[in-house]
């Protein structure tokens, strides 16, 4: 190999490595603009395989201790391990994500409406209509049917039934939230993962968690009609709203995720679909990973309000409170973030 002619045609592009290294490094990677970062990467690939020709060829020359010391710091720039940036962290998630969710709002809509549509099938398939006693029997066999056997918490009970000393100490309500946290967000990553199904499974599941819900309204409205003024429907009420306004929309963004890996991975033709996948995954990703703050304050909600008894928190407070978290969260969504255009988006080719 000629040196000389090796190092008058590769120093421009090491230079010009070295240049974007030394702002990124003493600013950030952030710092370079697209075009620049895609610079960076194409000049450290070139680096690299330069530095490899220069120890096969020049053992122990400066140059080789110049490429290798230029490499490897552009290695630890790109995939080294950096701080945490916790101000930008709540500066997306207060005013980035906003924007990402109404991207995909017609994903989220579409998911309501899965879900809205297992409802009505699931009350209307087993809500007595009649006093008759075959339609009586008929959505009971219905309710047995849809229903899990093990779902024992469904029994309605009346309005203020708890005893006093079943009061939950901050402790307990801390510890269940925790729990109820962890299996929301188990609900809402399985909506999303079933995507690559190519969507039935997400379709699927959110019907079903609809249909339970309308099976259980038919459930406790029929306590209701049979049982007058006893509180059994608003107790249903009061028990799923408080955390349902942050929970249930937690669970139809994890279902527009859901939907929208699927449109990614339909639409991938003639490319691969694992390679559409992984180039709109992160996107799918980034949009699901808003729902873990929304499950966070549902699970607190759940503990603290919806299961406390009434004699600490009546039937109007509840309501209040999930009101207010209702309107806090349309506020949030559909009026944070607007201008916001995030670059890490990207179209589908």
């Amino acid at each position: 190999m000629d040196l000389a002619a090796f190092l008058h045609d590769r120093r421009p592009s090491w230079k010009r490595l070295e240049e974007l290294l030394e702002r990124a490094e003493s600013s950030s990677l952030a710092s370079l603009n697209e075009d620049e970062a895609v610079e960076l990467g194409n000049l450290y690939r070139r680096a690299a395989s330069d530095l490899n020709q220069a120890q096969t060829f020049v053992s122990g020359d400066t140059t080789v201790r110049y490429l290798n010391d230029l490499v490897a710091r552009t290695y630890l720039l790109v995939y080294g391990k950096t701080r945490i940036d916790l101000r930008a962290m709540l500066l997306f998630l207060f005013w980035g994500w906003p924007a990402v969710f109404r991207r995909y709002l017609p994903h989220f809509l579409i998911a309501v409406g899965l879900f809205v549509f297992g409802a009505v099938f699931g009350f209307l398939a087993c809500f007595p209509w009649s006093k008759d006693k075959s339609a009586v029997e008929a959505a009971h066999n219905g309710q047995t049917f849809l229903l899990p056997r093990d779902m024992k918490t469904i029994q309605p009970r009346e309005e203020g039934q708890l005893d006093p000393t079943q009061a939950q100490t901050a402790d307990q309500v801390l510890g269940f939230s925790g729990f109820l946290f962890t299996h929301n967000l188990s609900v809402t990553l399985i909506a999303f993962a079933l995507g690559v199904t190519l969507g039935i499974g997400t379709v699927w599941f959110m019907f079903e968690n609809g249909l339970m819900l309308g099976v259980l309204g038919a459930v406790f409205l029929e306590a209701e009609q049979n049982r007058p003024g006893h509180g059994y429907f608003m107790t249903f009420i009061t028990g799923i709203v408080p955390h349902g306004v942050l929970e249930l929309p937690a669970c139809f963004i994890g279902g527009a995720a859901g939907l929208f890996l699927a449109q990614a991975m339909i639409r991938a033709r003639p490319w691969p679909r694992r390679e559409e996948m992984a180039r709109l995954g992160q996107e799918a990703f980034l949009l699901v990973s808003g729902a873990v703050p929304l499950l966070a304050v549902a699970g607190l909600l759940e503990a603290g309000v919806a299961r406390a008894p009434d004699w600490i928190f009546p039937t109007w407070v509840k309501l209040t409170v999930a009101c207010a978290f209702a309107v806090v969260f349309l506020v949030y969504t559909l009026l944070l973030g607007w201008g916001k255009n995030p670059h890490y988006r990207r179209e589908p080719a």
